[in-house]
């Protein structure tokens, strides 16, 4: 069912100039600049389910909400805000935040409605909580050799999940870099949604987060600080460091993922989801970030600067001991019954996220690395396409933003030539008149023209 007042919010906050696309595929010493792409309609009354999850409605409604939830953080182009100042008034400005505060409610409910849907365990006791949480992280500890270099253990061959599909992968370091620019959404901004869980007064517990918190943030020292790190290792191998440069690149459950923790911290009724939430991860990392560390010098060899790993790899594995004990089961004892229910669904929501991840990213650089094949594919199926879709013309210059569609679709380029970029490379694939790619329900890409007119036709999969 269709909001009529959210369709009329949507409408005229997609045309607002921060949120239009513009030429450029990377949106480089500009964190205000977030094209949306083609809205639709604003059908956000019902929580999506797991089979709408990738859909293109979705994907507007997490730009959106990492939108609503960033314009609460302090965010400043490295070299200076004066050149992009029109952009911070306006993105800070009443205009944005009575938008997001009127579509927030919806656009929420329609994204997290899958995860409040989700069955967790009947857990009640301290006792059931702590037997729940080991049996859940079992295997996914403390690695041998925090920094992933373990001589008597080919580290490699150990890898599992979207580690391993990146090194078996026919480009692994587009899909490595594809994997860093999904982490980037969070990594510039580390720890900043932890932050609001920070104030307030809820005794020993909140020192603990604390520790966490200062041990991200480098105890003030800024070379230290876990997101510079973070710059320090994309840069290493050729990706930009600017705050969402990659900005039409990050997948669905990408920034699903990102705004859940936003989402929990911004409404404190989530507060023991996320202390749950946070003390899993925090678990999972120090063998989840060995494992990036291994297969980022396996994909780049010395290029890779991975200090950022192997720093999660060594101090995670203190963080999720620490939130285990004296978070998760020290909320427990203190505030009973009441609460571990909460605190076993922010376990349960954040694996779903991770499952639900770890799909998705695969599935898209499976595609993207077979682009050849699926042209062979959809140039096959072209004369036995449904007769409905759309066309397009494209000329150089125009504005460029990406998409996923609901269903298979076949992209046609009935004359001129395209560029398809499913990759954030400058190398992107090409399509030329008569030729025609298919573009499997959920893909990331987006087109641009590859000579002075490409004419591209858009047509569902019979």
């Amino acid at each position: 069912m269709t909001d009529p007042t959210t369709q009329s919010d949507l409408d005229e906050y997609g045309a607002l100039p921060i949120f239009r696309p513009g030429p450029e595929l990377y949106v480089e010493a500009n964190p205000y600049r977030r094209p949306l792409g083609e809205t639709g309609k604003a059908e956000f009354a019902e929580p999506a389910t797991e089979a709408e999850f990738l859909s293109h409605r979705h994907l507007i409604a997490s730009r959106i909400l990492c939108n609503v939830y960033e314009s609460e953080m302090v965010l400043l182009p490295e070299d200076g805000v004066g050149p992009v100042k029109g952009d911070f008034d306006q993105f800070y400005g009443p205009e944005v935040r009575r938008l997001h505060d009127a579509m927030r409610p919806s656009l929420e409910r329609y994204s997290f409605g899958l995860l409040e849907r989700l069955e967790a365990p009947p857990v009640r006791t301290v006792e059931e909580l702590e037997a729940y949480f080991l049996g859940e992280v079992e295997g996914a500890g403390a690695p041998p050799d925090a920094s992933g270099n373990n001589p008597a253990v080919d580290a490699a061959a150990r890898l599992t999940g979207s580690m391993r599909a990146i090194v078996e992968c026919p480009e692994p370091e587009d899909a490595a870099r594809l994997n860093l620019i999904q982490l980037a959404l969070d990594g510039l901004t580390e720890a900043s949604a932890m932050a609001g869980n920070l104030a307030g007064f809820y005794g020993p517990e909140q020192s603990e987060l604390f520790k966490v918190f200062t041990d991200e943030f480098g105890y003030g020292v800024y070379r230290a600080k876990h997101s510079t790190l973070f710059r320090g290792m994309v840069s290493s191998i050729g990706l930009r460091t600017d705050v969402h440069a990659y900005w039409n690149f990050y997948l669905t459950s990408s920034l699903a993922g990102a705004n859940y923790f936003n989402y929990l911290t911004k409404n404190h009724r989530g507060v023991f989801r996320y202390m749950g939430a946070v003390s899993y991860l925090e678990w999972l990392f120090a063998q989840g970030f060995a494992d990036m560390g291994t297969m980022l010098r396996t994909v780049f060899g010395d290029r890779a600067d991975t200090r950022y790993t192997d720093e999660h790899a060594h101090i995670d594995i203190h963080h999720g001991r620490m939130t285990f004990e004296n978070l998760l089961l020290g909320l427990a004892r203190r505030h009973g019954e009441a609460v571990v229910p909460e605190l076993v669904r922010g376990i349960v929501e954040t694996k779903e996220l991770l499952r639900l991840g770890d799909a998705d990213f695969q599935a898209q650089i499976a595609w993207a690395s077979s682009l050849d094949e699926h042209t062979r594919l959809g140039t096959k199926l072209a004369s036995s396409a449904a007769d409905d879709g759309t066309a397009t013309v494209l000329k150089p210059g125009d504005p460029f933003s990406t998409r996923v569609h609901d269903g298979d679709r076949l992209v046609e380029v009935t004359g001129g030539e395209a560029e398809v970029h499913a990759w954030a490379t400058d190398t992107p694939h090409r399509l030329g008149a008569g030729e025609t790619l298919l573009v499997p329900a959920g893909r990331l890409y987006g087109l641009r023209a590859a000579a002075p007119r490409a004419e591209v036709a858009v047509r569902p999969v019979r």
